[in-house]
């Protein structure tokens, strides 16, 4: 694997997206941005479109200090657009579609959920767009969520290889997923729905390289937890090309980090990015929630 340079002022232009709003400040060269100068239930409709523009430019915008209620974050998710179906959780009670992500000081496991590198269920047909995560307490070290920029990865790769990997559809199966919760709960399902078990398991195809349908941009549409396979190929044939883009995309040009502060909420676009959260902060407890907005069939 190669390694490359970044920087703002080369080949991805990360300069702050400009708004009448708020502020924005770039996190890394590769990816990410700070966003300063509004609490989110405040902001206009105007606004809300200039946030998703930034979120679109940036792949990763954050705030501070915004201490949102569930009812605050759930009607704030709504102006992003229409909740997406959660394959794993059911809500909180009385915001069914605010999701808890929770780990006690306590818990002691040798695998988190969602600790390998992944986009949010790529699985499903039509998989979430925007991903909405708060954070309401949080340990004094580790936690962190890191990102890595897919589309800016697909870049970087030879115009063969490019050329290679239009015309494949991967395989997005939750099925690895699903046996190791599984087995670390002692379950033998770990869902109590057995429809989303089922439609966990078979998967769906999509396109290797998906198009963004906001801005038009290419991106490489890999995953470590979910990429099964690749239409058409043996496992033998398709499991050295899967691990080796993994490995291209997550390489620390590509890549930002996150140091979580109670209060502090973060957007993600999973059309063009994949994260993680390391299992790094046993003995404290992180209490965070989740809102995923509905996207489309990725082309």
């Amino acid at each position: 694997m190669w390694q490359v340079r970044v920087s703002p002022c080369g080949d991805f232009d990360n300069h702050p997206f400009q708004s009448n709003h708020f502020t924005v400040e770039p996190l890394s060269a590769a990816m990410g941005a700070e966003v300063v100068g509004v609490r989110l239930p405040e902001l206009s409709d105007e606004g809300v479109e200039s946030l998703k523009q930034a979120l679109w430019k940036h792949k990763m915008i954050f705030l501070r200090d915004q201490h949102l209620t569930h009812a605050e974050h759930e009607e704030f998710s709504t102006r992003l657009g229409p909740f997406a179906v959660d394959a794993y959780t059911q809500g909180v009670e009385g915001h069914r579609d605010v999701h808890p992500i929770i780990k006690e000081a306590d818990e002691v496991t040798p695998s988190l959920f969602g600790g390998g590198w992944h986009t949010d269920s790529p699985f499903l047909p039509e998989p979430p767009s925007i991903t909405f995560l708060r954070q309401v307490e949080g340990p004094p070290y580790g936690g962190d969520t890191a990102w890595a920029n897919t589309a800016l990865a697909f870049k970087h790769l030879s115009t063969t290889y490019q050329d290679m990997l239009r015309p494949l559809k991967v395989w997005m199966s939750a099925r690895n997923n699903i046996a190791t919760q599984a087995f670390l709960r002692g379950e033998a399902l770990p869902f109590g729905d057995p429809d989303k078990l089922a439609q966990g398991m078979k998967g769906s195809y999509h396109p290797f390289v998906r198009t963004h349908p906001h801005t038009g941009e290419p991106s490489l549409y890999i995953c470590d937890t979910y990429a099964a396979g690749i239409e058409g190929m043996t496992t033998h044939e398709a499991r050295p090309i899967i691990e080796w883009l993994v490995q291209h995309t997550t390489q620390h040009a590509f890549t930002c980090r996150l140091r979580w502060q109670p209060g502090m909420v973060c957007m993600w676009d999973n059309a063009a990015t994949m994260h993680l959260g390391p299992n790094d902060y046993d003995g404290f407890r992180r209490e965070m929630y989740r809102t995923t907005i509905a996207g489309g069939v990725p082309v």
